[in-house]
């Protein structure tokens, strides 16, 4: 299981789920309120099913993260606007695959990573991720517009792993703008006005953390029902990115895959109960054959992946 897509997780589908306000008898005003010193916690379990074939050889593999993340409102200033602080309280991995191997990290019981072999040292952030903070800023409209804290967790990484330098690709999702693309589809759902049951609404996402999906992304959202306090808001992509080719590589690429979700909002405190997203893409690579490669080269790969949201506290 790739740590992008398991840190998109953690951040896109954790802590910003939209939030509903009752306003008048049908509408409803989307926009986060939470109130200071409120402190909640959810938890986070994803699984994900991932194929890859290339020139006849077919590369399987299955992993499942489980977290719980702290969520603790320092303030909100008189505008609205809320200082949050984000506690990953405990993770815990587990990655198989007939390539990679088998790996399992549990922040209750870690062992030691061995950084000669490769296969763990991808899941070396695990270990600085589990017990550490962050502090971000978001206004009542979502916009998320500040992160303090990531310096921290690279710096754990870096002391267990000096080799590791500033382009790493595995330090990379720790800095401030690739977080906020992370963060942003969720954040960014509110519409523009109040809605009513059947009203839907459209917001560009950024999805660039997600292997074979391009950085922007149309989702559709749909105000479904409301019942008891609570809003049931469903969400939609689909896409499809044609074929494109880098001419200097002779490399061809294509993707197509959809994202489904179903929130369960709590109105009263603007949380999220309970969330399911789940998501199905498809992508494809060609190169033409060249003094380097006689045959040329030819991949395809699939993801399947679910994950469940739940306000535990």
């Amino acid at each position: 299981m790739k740590l992008k897509t398991i840190l998109s997780v953690l951040f896109v589908t954790t802590i910003f789920s939209a939030v509903c306000f009752a306003e008048g008898a049908d509408k409803v005003d989307l926009k986060l309120r939470l109130k200071a010193g409120e402190s909640r916690e959810m938890k986070i379990t994803q699984t994900q099913n991932t194929s890859t074939t290339a020139n006849g050889r077919e590369g399987r593999s299955r992993g499942t993260q489980e977290m719980v993340v702290g969520l603790n409102v320092l303030s909100v200033a008189a505008n609205g606007n809320m200082d949050v602080e984000i506690v990953c309280r405990s993770i815990k991995v587990t990655a198989d695959g007939n390539i990679t191997g088998k790996f399992e990290f549990d922040s209750a019981n870690p062992k030691p990573v061995d950084s000669n072999k490769p296969e763990q040292k991808r899941f070396a952030p695990f270990s600085a991720l589990a017990g550490s903070k962050i502090k971000i800023r978001i206004k009542p409209a979502g916009e998320f517009y500040d992160v303090r804290g990531f310096d921290a967790i690279i710096a754990k990484v870096k002391e267990k792993f000096p080799e590791m330098n500033e382009k790493d690709k595995i330090l990379n999702v720790f800095y401030d703008e690739k977080v906020k693309e992370m963060a942003g589809n969720i954040l960014g759902v509110f519409p523009a006005g109040p809605v009513v049951v059947g009203d839907s609404w459209h917001k560009t996402a950024g999805m660039s953390f997600i292997p074979h999906v391009p950085r922007d992304v149309d989702i559709t959202y749909t105000l479904k029902q409301r019942k008891d306090g609570i809003a049931y808001i469903d969400a939609a992509a689909k896409f499809d990115t044609g074929v494109k080719t880098d001419h200097n590589s002779g490399i061809s690429e294509q993707s197509a895959g959809t994202i489904q979700s179903s929130i369960e909002m709590d109105e009263a405190t603007g949380l999220t109960r309970k969330s399911n997203i789940a998501m199905n893409i498809s992508g494809e690579a060609k190169m033409a054959a060249n003094q380097q490669m006689l045959q040329g080269m030819k991949a395809s790969s699939t993801i399947q992946g679910n994950t469940v949201v739940e306000l535990i506290k």
